[in-house]
């Protein structure tokens, strides 16, 4: 059996010249480095027919294997190179969707020294004019853009297509060909923030930033490094946790990623035979994606067993996973498991991430310690915790229109976070890090009084599992708390829901009386969260201050008397 976490893992405490506690791990972050297309050559090299992706294609699955992978991204570069006049350092832009052409812009950009800049799909879906476009171009600044064949940014903009692109790449390989010197602080890509707090940020990964986080990675969990991982992964590319994070995992591990379609009721059963036919090491989801599946492997006995055959971990982000999901998650690994929990936690700004557990999962919320070769502060942020985060993952900057922005750094050169955490101690006594909520989330009601929102939402959630999956809290500067419930499928199921919550919303208020808990009215909403409007995650979660911002008209109603009020109020 391979060896899930490494040995002797400990969390090691200092202290920092203000007095604040710092904590790194006791693994330490391994020397010398290779450059993650070094990993790619060496793979080429050592198994040259194994698959490192694969994706549906035409009813059935094309894929490549790692010779290909490195033999075409070489041709592809020298293409944008002789025939586009790419030179080292210049951006592609891409709005390519996961799958073997995308990977093979991103091999290509390596191996010339281009930036690859990551360009979220929606704002673009009326082409590249626009004033929703502009903040992306201006701060990539892009000398070549590559979309989907037929895409509207094609038009006037000198776009070029995917298809057009691999169409023109001759057939034989480049021949001796160096590939371009790589040095740890080049760019090597630029992924946006979500822009849930304002306007979407870029955030330029460096070439030692992906090689410290994957590093880092495989120390922590050695099990990713004794046998080649497989991976069964939807999330998209536009983002550092799909396009960064999971194939560069594979690619660092000599693994393969299948690419499958993204979660719906629909996709479920075609993705439970993928899992059945590659046989998954290791499964990386979000609730959403979690969830789905667990509805079809709860009625799927040979599915499941197909599933978990070869699993040796199933991860999530930490944080935002409910109750009723986590005790469904923890019920499977129970009833079919050789396989652990993991969770982790991290930021676009930290090239996806930031901690990882150091022990299968005892609850949701483990953030779990810090990368090796990272630090970790706890530092006061008006009576909770702010994490904050040093070492080599960290961006050297944010691209905001066409300057460059630092990041919110403190004195000591930690990244502030944004996010509070708090330490605690597990019940076999290892501590860790756990989520205590957005800081940005917080707001203070007309008597001052301050609402840790995050926390509440949590508690909220937990009381009313398995009814509801999301609830969105307001009372920003007025007396008292509302809220608008977003119901799960079990809530639909139940005959007398708004009587059931009002009562678990009355029970809540008799054991939350405080002003800054209880809820006064409540609804439930009449339609969901829209992603198109940034009120949905990529995970699949309401942004509440996105969502406040986009509805207040829906909230001043509940505080002038919609809406149902807790039983008992």
């Amino acid at each position: 059996m391979t060896q899930l976490v490494a040995d002797e893992l400990i969390l090691l405490e200092e202290r920092r010249g203000d007095g604040n506690p710092v904590y790194r791990s006791s693994v330490a972050l391994p020397g010398g480095l290779p450059d993650i297309f070094a990993r790619l050559r060496h793979w080429a090299d050592m198994h040259p027919d194994r698959v490192l992706l694969s994706e549906p294609w035409q009813g059935g699955r094309r894929s490549v294997s790692y010779a290909e992978a490195l033999s075409r991204a070489r041709v592809l570069r020298q293409q944008l190179a002789e025939h586009h006049g790419l030179r080292k350092g210049d951006c592609l832009a891409a709005l390519a969707p996961a799958g073997v052409d995308a990977l093979l812009l991103k091999l290509a950009c390596l191996a010339g020294g281009f930036v690859h800049a990551a360009l979220p799909p929606f704002p673009f879906r009326n082409g590249a004019h626009g004033e929703g476009t502009k903040p992306f171009l201006d701060a990539a600044k892009p000398s070549l853009i590559v979309t989907p064949e037929n895409h509207p940014a094609i038009a006037g903009m000198g776009a070029v297509s995917t298809t057009d692109l691999m169409a023109t790449l001759p057939d034989e390989d480049a021949g001796e060909t160096e590939d371009a010197d790589a040095l740890p602080d080049d760019w090597a890509a630029i992924f946006f923030t979500s822009g849930s707090t304002g306007t979407p940020k870029g955030v330029p990964i460096t070439r030692g930033m992906i090689s410290s986080n994957q590093g880092a990675i495989a120390a922590m969990w050695p099990f990713l490094a004794q046998e080649p991982p497989v991976l069964v992964d939807w999330l998209p590319w536009h983002h550092v946790f799909g396009g960064l994070d999971n194939i560069f995992k594979m690619i660092w591990n000599g693994g393969t990623l299948h690419v499958d379609a993204a979660p719906s009721t629909a996709s479920m059963e075609a993705t439970v035979r993928l899992l059945e036919e590659v046989s998954p090491t290791m499964h990386i989801a979000v609730p959403l994606g979690l969830r789905l599946l667990l509805d079809q492997l709860e009625n799927d006995r040979c599915g499941t067993e197909a599933f978990t055959r070869k699993l040796r971990a199933i991860f999530f982000a930490g944080a935002g996973i409910d109750a009723d999901l986590w005790r469904r998650l923890a019920a499977f690994s129970d009833a079919h498991g050789a396989f652990q929990i993991l969770s982790g936690y991290g930021a676009t700004e930290a090239a996806s991430t930031i901690c990882l557990s150091p022990a299968p999962l005892e609850q949701p919320g483990e953030l779990g310690h810090p990368l090796p070769g990272h630090l970790i502060a706890l530092v006061d942020a008006d009576g909770r915790s702010e994490l904050r985060v040093s070492g080599p993952n960290i961006a050297p900057c944010y691209l905001i229109g066409e300057r460059r922005v630092d990041l919110p750094m403190d004195e000591y050169g930690f990244y502030r976070t944004g996010d509070a955490a708090v330490l605690r101690n597990r019940s076999d006594e290892v501590p860790v890090f756990a989520f205590d909520g957005r800081l940005a989330e917080d707001f203070k009601l007309s008597s001052g009084i301050k609402v840790r929102a995050g926390p509440l939402r949590a508690g909220l959630l937990a009381h009313c599992a398995p009814l509801v999956d999301d609830i969105v809290i307001g009372g920003e500067n007025r007396d008292r708390l509302v809220a608008l419930v977003f119901v799960s499928g079990a809530g639909k199921s139940e005959e007398n829901l708004l009587g059931v919550l009002a009562a678990r919303f009355g029970s809540w208020n008799a054991a939350n009386a405080g002003g800054s808990t209880a809820i006064a009215r409540f609804k439930l909403a009449g339609v969901p969260a829209d992603r198109s409007r940034g009120e949905l995650s990529e995970k699949g979660q309401i942004v509440q201050s996105r969502y406040l911002r986009n509805h207040p008209e829906i909230f001043e109603a509940l505080q002038a008397g919609e809406g149902q009020a807790p039983r008992g109020a």
